[in-house]
Parts: C-alpha cells; structure tokens; sequence
C-alpha cells in the first residue's frame, strides 16, 4: 500500500461480501473427517468426473478445446447447494486428493530430463524437455478454476470456495498435504486476479449507491462508523473517501482509504497504485513527472555553437527526427542557413526523443557492442554463426547472415537478431543474460542530433504515469541497462512482469543522462518540413552526387517565443512513432456532430449529463484495446453499448486472442461478450450487443446509422453517440508529399501496421531516397523490444558509410 499519497488517514481492507448461504442448523461442529451418505457421495463423484477437465496430451495442448462452459456451471451449482460445512469440506477434500498432479507423468518427464542432461544433446531438447515436465506438474484442479473464473460471478465464487476450505482447514476437516498444496495453487491465482493493476480507485460521496455506503459501514473495523451522519461526514466535502473495486466484484469496497482534505490527493492515489486505466482512472491527472521546461535563449546559442560551431559551414552527419504531436500554429518567418534562405512552414509539428531515437543515439555515440568471450547462445545455430567471427563487433558483421533462421514475434530479421543478442530465450520464460559487451569507442562515434519536442522518452511523458506497459517491464529496457536493476536501484518494482508508463518514462530520461548522450538531444525543437535533393557542394567546385536533407523547424524558448531554425544533413532518421491522428471509416456522415474519434468525448458526455442510462445506446466501432476500454468505461456507468467491428470474433489477428488471458481478464471478459452477445440472440449482458462482421455504410443527421450484415441485409440503429475506434496514422505532413511515395503501396494510407515506410531490411533505408532511415512503427516494427533492432540496421549502415569516405 506504499505510494498512496499523503493524507492517508486509514487503511482497511473489507472482504468480499458474497450472497448469504443457508444457516447451518444448530448444533457441535465436526472434529474430524465428515462421512456423506451414499447416494451424495456417488453425486459428488460423478460431478468431479464431469467437471473437471483432462489434460490435454502436450502436443495438443494449444489445439484441444476448453470444456463445456456447462460442466463448469454443474459444479458451482451443486457446491451452492450444500448447506453444511462437512459437505463442502468432503467434496474439496477429493478434489484435491483425487484430482491434482499425475505423479507417474512427473516420474516419466523427470526421469527424461535427468537422462538428457547426461547426454551431449542441442539445448533446444532440453529445454523442450523441461517444458514437458512444467506442464506435468500443473494439477488438473486448477484448469477448474480456471474455467470457472470466466463464468459471471466466478471469481467471487472462487473467493468464497478458498473461505470454505481455509475455514475446513481450521476445523481440521480436511487435511494433508494435497489439501494444503491445493489451497496454495488457488491462492497464487487469486492474488494475480487482484493485483493492483486491476482494482479500479472510485471516490465515494454521499450520493454514492446506498448498498456501497452499507458495506462501508458494516465492515469498517478501525474507525467504526457510529450511525448514518458519521458516514455521511466522512464522506462529504470536507473529508475524501475511496475504496478500490474489482472488474469482476464491481462495487464491492476490497480497500477503503479515508483521506485529509488536500488538492491533489486523487492524482498521487492513483499514481501509487493503478494499471492500465479502467472506467474509473480517466479524471487523473496525467503524467508522474514534472513537465519539462523549454530550453533558454542562451542553452539555444550554445547548443547551435556546440552542433554547428560558430563559422562552420559543414552539414550535420545525421539528424533524427522524434516523434509528431498535436497541430500548432507558428507564424510565417525566414531564417538564416548556411545552406540558403529558406522559409519556415507551418504546418503540423513533431515531438519525440522515444525509445527508437534514444537507441540509436546510444550506437553513434560510440558504444559497441561484442560478443561476450565466454557467452553460449542458447540458439545452437546462432552460437556457430557467432563463433566464426570472435572479436568482432556486431555492428560490423554480416546482419543478414547473422539473422538468417531466427523466428519470432517480429517480421523484421534485424529486430530478431538484436532482440534474441539482448535477451536470449526471453519467450521461453527463462532469463538468461544478454550475450553482448558494450564498450564506449569514442574514434567510431557519428556526430549527430536527436530533434524533439519534450524530454528524452517521447510519447511516454505524455501518457498517464500509472498505466501499465502492455509488454513485459523487461522488455522495454535499452542496451545496457535493464529495468529490473534500474527499478531494484529505484526501489521500485514489476506489477506481475509490468511496469508502470511513468517508470519507464523516468528510465528513459535516467538512460540518456547515465550513458551521456544528452548533449545530442535537443528539447523543444519542433520540425516542420523535411526537403531533400540538394546536392552537397565540394571545395573544388564539383558537387557530391550524395543527396543533402534540409530540415526546418522552431525552437521554443522559456518566454515560449519561437525561434526558427534549419539545418543541413547528410542523412536523416524518422523515428516518429505512430501518431494521434485518428483513422476514419471514410463513409457518409462521418463528420456529423454526433460522431467523434476518441473515447474522451464519450467521457465529455456521460459528465455533461447528455449520455445516460436512458439515451439511446452508444455505437462503439472497433476491435482493439481502444475499442474495449470504450465498452468497459460505458459499461460501468450503465450505458447502452452497440460495439460493431468488421473481422470475426476468432480472427487470430484481434488483439483479445494475443493476450494471455490470466494478465489482462478485463479484455478477455469484454472479448467473450463479444463472441456470445449477437445482436439477434439473447443477452445475459444486459445493455450490450456486438455486431461481428458488420460494414457500416453510413450515418444520419437524425443520429441513425446503417449497417450491412454478412449476409447483405441492412440494419438500421438509433444512437445517442458514435465512437469511432479503429486506430490511428502516422502524419508525415513535413515530408514532400505527405511521405505518400515512401509506403510499400504508394496508393494506399500509411500505416505502422498494413502499410509502413518500404525500408531495405538490413539497412532500414528507404528504398525510394538514399540518405533518409525510418525505424520503429514506421518501418512495421510496434514494440519497444523490436525497435531497437532498427536502430542497430540504421548504425551498422551509416558506419559502413563513414568507411567508404576517402579520409
């Protein structure tokens, strides 16, 4: 609970109040092990048979289908149905005695390791083996509780089954080992469940729901609450009060915090202790770090002396440019460059220094890295290809012979390479140490200049400093650097393998301070127009037939006046990111009022009281996590939800079928309403329908829109608001042409995802213009873990460069 904020006053954490069971009659309570009569003792057999699902051979293990959602519901009816506590402690007794690990399995997978090991055999095997063995030892139970766990109301049941069984325990109903081992394996899944990341902070007030009020006052223990007027002073305006809920237990006070008066109190509550936001996180403020302050008039002057000195009329080596932000008006004005006079255009803007730009500076600063003398890959053909060259750096090696054969998560070779370098057999859970040496080779530097709007780290000082990263926490790390040390030396920690979006901004900015790379970064430097074309002029009159980039833009200064700039280049990296420029369906209507873009102004609406329970249902387009976090913050204040989205529920592609399922069940519970909730079947889910495979044709005034099914009927809707969900584009409006010739299809939309910058992949040159590298999205690559491989292409060819150039 460390990280609250100040003011907190107390801290109690409430059970969860489950619906009563039946009194149990009068009278001494079991000392020993219970007997059940014969005809019940048969019944709870015969629904342990059913219930409990076999596992599954471990070849086949991805492919069999999960068992009836009936065979799990049998067993939560029959357990609500025994009244007495014997029975409930018998029937949890067999199932742990009779339906845990199968010892003979674990024999046989153990006895194969032990005799691989013994043999000189490739890692792949044994590791393959040890896989094996892992799987042998899950209890079947706990794919049970699993099942049960999607079931509405499912964790609460499982919540109250471990009351019953520690209760059983205690009474010395059941015991043993089994029993013990059983309660541990459903403890273990419990706390992931309700980890911080997944309890959403709501502010209670006194016209918060009076069942929330009643739970408050019956279960606070540390300060009672003596009557309703007690209650109601804690909860007005001059006291704060919050509790913390579960996705699965809405409304039901796990943590309640009783806080002092002060302004800020909601935002370092949430910053302490909160994950990816949820329907409650959207009133916080942004951000866990100080905004940054824009660079002086006299830090301008030196950083132009520093870069270009004070009479030198040669161009930069490489300029990278960050990522875009909003649009932003900036006057039309003219200034001086050694290369001519140019105009400064205004158009849209750019920010950035991100993770692409921070890597990248980090190799031409003249860090190298090498393989380590003494380092075995665990990839047996990359450990022979690694062998051939000892020494050698791998910025000088062969990167495409280096990454032939590699798979993985990424379509990018170099990004694998660098990727399986780094963290070598990361997606097989283990933790091996990277393979590589860096060491700091001033003499093979590239003076170059990372150009971005805020502080190193880019996009991640503009998220919400409490969300939490979607990829694993190590996976964000840079070179050199990890960020479980960099968080073991914080004293902070991973949220179940993830960090939070304010720690990883914070180590981006702690990485460019400790490796000195801040003298090339340049906060506060907005670019504008990228021209390219310009051949480079000789001493001797002659020209290099090498292109030259001229790139234009704005400094802003601490009384935030703007100072134009233009600088030439050899080269030029793009390492914009993706952006927030929505993308649009392209359909009639699309522009009317009630039609918007971003979840926010869903939220606009529900606060200004023009969306409620009663309005006519809000049309929520898309399938990914956007989309989800619409229905999830809709579906929290009761309003009616349309979600409409055009691919099959069990496309491979959707998001929801990518996510392990144990870390993110607040999507997979939104994915299931999906797949079960037709438009034209029954709803548990009251106020929700999904419309798979549907086109949305258009939109009108009278707030209707009009759908074609997949079997070509059309479908007509009333709506209250429309939220269009389905992703966004880079915009590289600064580029001639908008970047449009750049993609892979020119006549397409750009697209990080479908349509990225065509690049050489093992160089990440564009294929259209000499001199001008893309890395990151643009270049298809959407991980943090997966971008640095460009950065290491986008190196190893610029140095390749600066050694064909005579001296």
């Amino acid at each position: 609970m460390r990280g609250l904020g100040p003011g907190l006053a107390v801290r109690r954490l409430l059970p969860l109040r489950l619906p009563p069971r039946p009194q149990r009659p009068p009278g001494p309570r079991l000392s020993s092990r219970p007997t059940v009569s014969g005809a019940l003792d048969r019944a709870m057999d015969e629904l342990l048979r059913r219930a409990v699902p076999a596992t599954p051979v471990y070849e086949l293990r991805e492919k069999s289908p999960a068992p009836a959602e009936g065979q799990c519901a049998d067993f939560v009816s029959f357990y609500g149905g025994l009244t007495e506590v014997a029975e409930r402690a018998e029937l949890l007794g067999r199932l742990a005695q009779g339906f845990g690990v199968d010892h003979g399995q674990v024999a046989e997978q153990s006895a194969g390791v032990l005799q691989l090991r013994e043999q000189p055999r490739e890692a792949a095997v044994l590791l393959q083996a040890e896989d094996r063995l892992r799987y042998a030892l899950v209890p079947r139970y706990r794919g049970l509780f699993h099942h049960i766990s999607k079931l509405d109301g499912g964790v609460r049941f499982l919540v109250q089954l471990r009351a019953d069984l520690i209760e059983a325990q205690a009474l010395k109903l059941v015991e043993g080992p089994h029993v013990r081992e059983m309660n541990g394996v459903l403890k273990g899944m419990l706390t992931e469940w309700f980890s911080s990341g997944f309890l959403n902070l709501e502010r209670v007030t006194w016209h918060s729901p009076c069942e929330v009020l009643q739970k408050i006052s019956e279960s606070e223990a540390v300060h009672p609450v003596k009557n309703w007027m007690d209650i109601k002073q804690r909860v007005g305006p001059y006291r704060r009060c919050y509790f913390f809920s579960h996705c699965s237990t809405p409304e039901e006070p796990l943590v309640v915090l009783h806080v002092a008066l002060t302004s800020d109190i909601s935002s370092n509550i949430q910053q302490g202790y909160t994950g990816r936001p949820g329907p409650n996180f959207h009133d916080a403020r942004k951000g866990q770090l100080p905004a940054p302050s824009p660079p002086s008039a006299a830090a301008m002057s030196n950083w132009r002396k520093d870069h270009l000195g004070a009479s030198s009329s040669e161009p930069l080596k490489v300029i990278i440019i960050g990522r875009r932000s909003t649009t932003e008006p900036h006057r039309l004005g003219y200034a001086y460059n050694l290369c001519g006079i140019i105009p400064c255009n205004p158009s849209k803007t750019l920010q950035g220094n991100g993770p692409s730009g921070i890597c990248l500076s980090y190799l031409l600063s003249g860090y190298t890295p090498y393989v380590k003398p003494d380092a075995v890959h665990p990839h047996p053909l990359l450990q022979r290809k690694l062998s051939e060259a000892p020494g050698v750096s791998i910025l000088d090696q062969d990167l495409d012979y280096l990454s032939e054969g590699l798979e993985g998560r990424c379509q990018s070779p170099v990004a694998l390479l660098f990727d399986a370098l780094l963290r070598p057999d990361t997606d097989f859970g283990g933790n091996t140490e990277s393979v590589l040496t860096w060491k700091l080779q001033k003499e093979r530097a590239i003076p170059h200049v990372v150009l971005g709007r805020n502080l190193p780290g880019g996009a991640w000082h503009s998220i919400e400093g409490s969300m939490v990263t979607l990829s694993q926490g190590q996976w964000m790390g840079l070179p050199d650097l990890e960020v479980k040390d960099w968080m073991r030396r914080k004293r902070r920690g991973l949220r179940n393998s993830r960090a939070t979006a304010g720690d990883i901004a914070h180590y981006y900015r702690d990485y460019v301070n400790k490796k000195g790379l801040g003298q090339s970064f340049v906060s506060g430097a907005v670019v504008t127009a990228v021209e390219w074309g310009i051949p480079e002029p000789s001493g001797s009159g002659a020209q290099d037939p090498s292109p030259l980039f001229q790139v234009s833009g704005f400094l802003t200064a601490e009384d935030q006046s703007q100072q134009p700039f233009s600088l030439c280049a050899h080269n030029v990296v793009l390492a914009t990111g993706t952006s927030d420029s929505p993308a649009r369906l392209g359909i009639p209507g699309e522009t009317l009022p009630f039609v918007h873009h971003e979840l926010s102004a869903l939220e606009v609406a529900i606060r200004a009281g023009t969306v409620t329970p009663d309005s006519d249902p809000v049309l929520i387009i898309g399938a990914g996590l956007s989309a989800a976090d619409a229905v999830l913050y809709a579906r929290h204040y009761n309003i009616l939800v349309i979600h409409a989205f055009r691919r099959p529920v069990d496309d491979p592609g959707l998001v929801f079928n990518q996510l392990p399922k144990m870390l993110y069940p607040e999507y997979h519970k939104v994915h299931q309403m999906m797949r079960e909730q037709s438009i034209l079947s029954p709803s548990p889910y009251e106020g929700y329908r999904s419309l798979p495979e549907h086109q949305l044709l258009l939109f009108k005034e009278d707030r209707q829109a009009l759908f074609q099914d997949p079997q070509g009927l059309h479908k007509v809707f009333g709506l209250s608001l429309v939220l269009v969900l389905i992703g966004s584009h880079p915009d590289l409006s600064f580029l001639p042409g908008a970047g449009a010739h750049l993609a892979v299809d020119p006549d397409q939309p750009l697209s990080a995802k479908r349509n990225p910058i065509d690049v050489e992949p093992f160089t990440y040159q564009s294929t259209q213009q000499e001199g001008l590298y893309a890395v990151g999205p643009l270049a298809g690559d959407n991980f943090v873990r997966f971008v640095q491989g460009g950065a290491l292409a986008v190196a190893s060819s610029l140095l390749r460069k600066e050694a064909r150039k005579p001296p």
